[in-house]
Parts: C-alpha cells; structure tokens; sequence
C-alpha cells in the first residue's frame, strides 16, 4: 500500500512539473522574446497577448520589427489582444511593414483597440460587417483617435495592394478619419471596385454634405456594388444636388431591382425638386414604395399637406405605413404624432424604424422627447436614454440624471451611460 501511495505521489509531482514547464511565467514569456529561436519568440508574443497585462506592450512593441514574419505577425495580433490604447504607436509602425499580410492585420487591429470590438475571420470581412452596420463613424466623439493614425491610413490607400487599400478606407470610415476625406475621393478612382465601393461607403461616414457631393459620378460606376455603396453614402450625407442624377437612374430603374434602393435614396435626400415622383408613387400599391414616397414627401413638403397627410393617416391599416405619415406629419409641424413614434420604440418590428425617425428630427425635438422620460413603459424610457444620448446634447444631462435612480435597472444603466456619454461629449468639445 505504501508502495502504492509513493508511485501517485511521484506521478503527481511529475504532472505538476509538466505543468509548470508548460506554463511559463510573464518573465519568461518577456525573455522568450529575446530568444535565438523564432518560435520561441513566436509563441512568447502569443502568450502575451493572451496574458492580457498592459506591462506587456513595450515588449511586445519592441519586437514589431523582429526579423522573423511569423514573429512579427504574432506580435501584432498580440498587441490587438490586450486592447490597449498605449499599443497604438507600435500597431502604426507595423503599418509600414514589408510583408502585405502584417500591414493588412494592423489595420484591423487598430479597429479593434479603438472599437472594442473583436472578430473571428478575415480582417476585410470584419471591416466591411463592421462598416455597414453604421451610417457614420463608430467611435464616439469622445474617443479619440490618434492622428498619426489617420496619417498611417491615408498612406494606406496608395498601398501596391488592393486589399490593404479597401481596408485602410473602411478603417477610415469607422474610426471617424475626417482629415483623410481628400485621400478618400481620390480613390472613388482606384482601378479596383472594391477599393472605389469602400471609398464611398467611407466618404458617407465621415465626411460632409458638400465634400459628398464627390459621389455623384461614382453613380456611374461599372460595379453594381459600387453603385450601391454610392447610393448608401449619399442618402446618409442626403446630397440634394444628386437629385437629377438619382431621377434619371429611377426612371431607368423603376421595376427593375436597383430601383427600390435609388428610390430610398431620393427620399432621403430631401430634393424639393422631387416631390412629383413622390406625390405618383404614394398611390403605389407596394407598400415600401409608398413608405419611402410619403417619407420623401414629408421631407420635402409644407404645412399644407398636413389636412390630407392626417386623412390618410386615420384611414390607413398598415402599422408601418402609419408609423411613415406621423414621422412625415410631424416633420410638416404636427408635434402631436410624435406620440405614435415614441410608443413604436418598444415594437419588435417598428422600433428600428422609430428611433431613426427621431434622431433624424435632430435636437430640435429633445424638447418634445423630455416628457416621454417618465412613461409608464420601461422600455420607452430606456430606449429615449440611447437616443438622447446619441444626440450629442449636453444640455440634456439634467434631464437624464433622475433616470439612474430609475426602479428599472435597465433604464437606469442606459440613462448612465447615456449621461456619462454626454459629459464626455461636452469635455471634449
């Protein structure tokens, strides 16, 4: 028995000293990375990274330009791991790297720091779900980005390979590189489609209405997916003087496929020129095109629809198109079917829909948004926090502040965050 005993005694120290030698400690993993081995190095960085201590990015940072690409690949994608804003300078140095695959998994990594966002697959595809998720950059105000970054990035869009070319201009996109708008134009020229349609896509987010106006060619473009991008980039800015441009394609388009999405467009531009397309297809019977019609013509039109906008309003069936006449009412003047958009917040099907609406109206309509903080309903009250928030109005943190005291401790969270979002906002402005 004693025999016994002492041979589990001594495979358990044996499998204890295995364990320790296969779990080096954060010393050994900082020498490793000096080894005379690479995949020693190699799996040093690795372990870093997952090591997730912030005392690890000089080391790391170090060995960005290690002689070895599968090293210095590691050390990229450990610097990402550790999300830290202080592993930035050395991510932008590997932008510069000769090997195409570590400037490509720098870019993506630079995303991922700033977002907070991870990935599981390609860099591009991650980039491009990320992109389209949002109309416009998606870093707060609050956040911000180095511009040595943006300078990296715009350098990037003349880089010898497409695909770090496309991923430099969605990165522009999404971290908000406003000063890089200029750089963005000029590739709506690239000869690779997909560079020009990340171009556009990037062009939407961050730049303004008369920079836009840029796209306006690119509706021309050969690659359908370009066109589409395009079409996205300029109802987000709501470029009115594509207009013309947009009837022309409509009238091409009208029952083919494109033509639902280059309607969309002319309604959200707001052309005033418009507004006899939209007064036809209202009588349409797809109910889409008539949504985007009667939205169109809310943007467009005056006081003097409101009589008849109310009729159809009563004696329309469809909850999407009702929710459609109280947005386009409320933005002729009617202050009183905001009601019907509020309430919508909390649908499964509608809410999308309704809290675009309102952050369209802009902070001009926080007013009317104040009394809706103490509805009955939870998710009313939680779902105006997001937006106020979203908002950008300092001036409504007084309004929010009784909200964190809120019995729901969702609404509470989200009226948190939304003040802390706004205050950050204010200081940073």
């Amino acid at each position: 028995m004693n025999r016994y005993l002492g041979a589990v005694s001594a495979l358990c120290l044996m499998l204890c000293g295995s364990l320790e030698a296969a779990s080096p400690t954060f010393e050994d993993l900082v020498a490793n990375l000096k080894s005379p081995n690479p995949k020693t190095r190699q799996d040093a960085a690795s372990g870093l990274g997952k090591s997730r201590r912030r005392e690890a990015v000089p080391h790391l940072a170090a060995a960005v330009r290690d002689p070895e690409v599968k090293v210095r690949l590691e050390v990229v994608r450990a610097l990402r791991d550790l999300r830290d804003l202080s592993a930035v300078p050395a991510l932008v140095s590997a932008m510069s790297d000769e090997e195409p695959k570590i400037r490509e998994e720098s870019i993506g990594s630079l995303v991922e720091v700033y977002s907070q966002k991870g990935r599981s697959g390609p860099v591009r595809r991650f980039l491009e779900l990320f992109s389209d998720e949002y109309d416009r950059a998606s870093v707060g105000p609050y956040a911000e980005v180095d511009p040595s970054v943006f300078r990296a990035l715009g350098a990037a869009l003349r880089d010898e390979e497409k695909a770090i070319r496309e991923s430099a201009a969605l990165a522009l996109g999404i971290l908000g590189g406003r000063s890089e708008v200029q750089g963005l134009v000029a590739a709506l020229n690239d000869l690779d489609g997909g560079v020009r349609g990340a171009a556009a896509s990037a062009i939407g987010k961050v730049a303004t209405a008369e920079e836009g106006k840029a796209l306006i060619p690119a509706l021309a473009d050969e690659s359908a997916t370009v066109r589409k991008r395009v079409l996205h980039a300029i109802g987000t800015l709501r470029i009115r003087e594509a207009g013309p441009a947009l009837r022309e394609m409509y009238e091409v388009n009208r029952r083919k496929e494109p033509g639902l999405k280059i309607l969309e467009t002319l309604s959200r531009i707001g052309d005033p020129a418009q507004a006899d397309l939209f007064r036809e297809v209202v009588q349409d019977p797809d109910s889409e095109r008539k949504r985007l019609a009667v939205e169109g013509l809310g943007r467009v039109s005056d006081a003097s629809l409101l009589s008849a906008f109310k009729k159809d309003y009563q004696r329309e069936r469809s909850d999407e198109l009702k929710l459609a006449y109280a947005f386009a009412i409320t933005l002729l003047g009617d202050r009183a079917f905001l009601d019907s958009i509020v309430l919508s917040l909390t649908s499964g099907s509608l809410g999308r829909r309704s809290r675009d609406y309102i952050l369209e109206m802009g902070p001009g309509i926080l007013p009317d948004l104040y009394p809706y903080l103490g509805d009955a309903e939870a998710g009313v009250r939680a779902g105006l926090c997001d937006i106020i928030g979203e908002m950008g109005d300092p001036a409504a943190i007084p309004r929010l502040t009784p909200l964190i005291d809120d019995p729901s401790a969702d609404v509470a969270d989200r009226a948190n965050r939304a003040v802390e979002r706004l205050r950050r906002a204010r200081s940073s402005s």
